[in-house]
């Protein structure tokens, strides 16, 4: 049943990523790409990493997609006269994702908290056990390279993707 999930993922992501590059409208393609990043944070969710899923969902799909489309409408992809409406459209828009990113800032833990969810649970078995169990001095390194070592190569392979998107698209010559 997972490996179908799995399949059904790979075939939606590839086909994101043709239509990306196929389709014309910069506006549909911003559309495809949202969709492109929500999909990889299903695919995220799927291998056991809601945080990183989260974190994908939220800024790629959500704010990055709003920031795309808000610069998009305000540089081109439209209709000729709107241009006051988008501005009227986008500043608004714009000033909505801050507040909403400075009242989500209110509820983080105060930095060096020692009682904050980052500071108790398995981070500090991972402080405790990496150099047992990794043979790395560096506890960062082994958190990366092998505690957690399946979202790190997902983190690289949407960045990468990210990358290989833009550049396909700065590289589209017009007709």
């Amino acid at each position: 049943m997972i490996w179908q999930l799995d399949l059904l993922l790979l075939v939606l992501l590839t086909a994101c990523a043709v239509i990306a590059v196929v389709v014309r409208s910069m506006i549909a393609t911003v559309a495809v790409l949202a969709a492109f990043s929500l999909l990889v944070a299903l695919l995220f969710a799927g291998m056991g990493a809601p945080d990183v899923a989260f974190v994908e969902a939220v800024l790629g799909s959500a704010f990055v997609g709003v920031l795309l489309l808000i610069a998009v409408l305000a540089t081109g992809d439209r209709p000729a006269g709107r241009d006051r409406r988008a501005a009227w459209i986008a500043g608004p828009l714009v000033a909505v994702f801050a507040v909403l990113l400075l009242v989500a800032s209110v509820d983080l833990p105060d930095r060096g908290d020692p009682n904050a969810p980052a500071a108790v649970g398995v981070a500090t078995q991972y402080v405790e056990r990496s150099l047992a169990d990794s043979e790395t001095p560096n506890v960062v390194t082994a958190i990366l390279a092998d505690y957690r070592s399946m979202d790190t190569l997902g983190e690289t392979l949407v960045v990468f993707t990210a990358a290989l998107a833009a550049a396909l698209i700065l590289r589209r010559r017009t007709p």
